[in-house]
């Protein structure tokens, strides 16, 4: 189903989408380089051993610092794959049932893949991450 969105509103989540994107890849720029060169290992993380004595608050430290840059990670992959939809035509349509997705859902979330009937169906799903 091609997507029933107009165009000036499509246009309107697509720059939604990159300045999400732009937010995200700033945190991340901030989250990688916000050290001084010499505080940073080799994979740019900061190297957290050298703001504490504390072994474990390091390795804590360090796990939240991957734990975000996974969690963005994802999120640019989906603005990416929304971006595409939008190129392709298929955007604000459910993956599921093929329906337009909802305005507001589109707003409150411009990278959703379902309505939100059934995102709520596929988060009910055992073992299904939302």
């Amino acid at each position: 189903m091609e997507t029933a969105i107009p165009r000036e509103q499509l246009e309107e989540f697509r720059q939604q989408l990159l300045r999400l994107r732009a937010a995200i890849t700033a945190a991340v720029d901030a989250r990688l380089h916000g050290q001084d060169e010499d505080r940073r290992n080799e994979a740019g993380l900061p190297q957290r051993a050298a703001e504490t004595d504390d072994d474990g608050a390091a390795e804590t430290a360090r796990l939240a610092d991957l734990a975000h840059l996974s969690r963005n990670a994802d999120e640019l992959s989906r603005i990416d794959a929304a971006l595409a939809r939008i190129a392709d035509g298929s955007y604000g349509v459910c993956i599921d049932c093929g329906e337009t997705i909802g305005t507001q859902r589109l707003r409150a979330y411009p990278a959703a893949l379902r309505c939100a009937a059934c995102q709520g169906l596929f988060e009910r799903r055992p073992g299904v991450r939302p």
